[in-house]
């Protein structure tokens, strides 16, 4: 390795400077060391950022860098938190399953057959009053998603 060395000059506002003073004696080195330090710190440090982007990782391999560690951290956060909102969902749907299971189980208890010859005035009532139920659920829903941007404008203060 070459000790032919450079000399480099600069300025630095005083909050700067102070940060560069503090550092230096927490490492218990001169200013230009330290400076020389950062400067290697940051390369190195901007040339594993380019490589936690760049390289392809396999699940399960050993993580080496603080960047890939600090990445595989975050990612199995967002991992446990999605594993227990779906674990929340299921159990939302299996409820849901079992209220419409229970709903049709009533329905047919209480509601007696169709006669064979009101059959299709039965088929052609219901197929009316259904067409009627998705309309009413249809503006529901419209109606709550319009609320919701209405609210969503008020919280930004750009509602009309």
């Amino acid at each position: 390795m070459s000790t032919l060395r450079h000399g480099v000059h600069s300025r630095l506002d005083p909050v700067a400077y102070r940060q560069l003073r503090q550092e230096a004696a927490a490492r218990g080195v001169s200013l230009a060391a330290c400076i020389a330090d950062c400067l290697r710190e940051y390369s190195a440090l901007r040339a594993e950022m380019a490589s936690a982007v760049t390289a392809a990782g396999e699940p399960g391999t050993p993580h080496t860098g603080l960047i890939h560690s600090l990445l595989a951290r975050t990612e199995q956060r967002v991992l446990a938190t999605l594993d227990a909102h779906a674990s929340e969902l299921g159990d939302d749907l299996r409820l849901l399953h079992s209220m419409v299971d229970r709903l049709v189980q009533l329905y047919l208890l209480h509601t007696p057959d169709v006669a064979r010859e009101l059959h299709a005035g039965a088929v052609a009532s219901a197929n009316r009053r259904y067409a009627t139920y998705r309309q009413a659920v249809s503006e529901l829903l419209a109606g709550s998603r319009n609320g919701a941007e209405r609210g969503t404008r008020r919280e930004e203060g750009t509602d009309e």
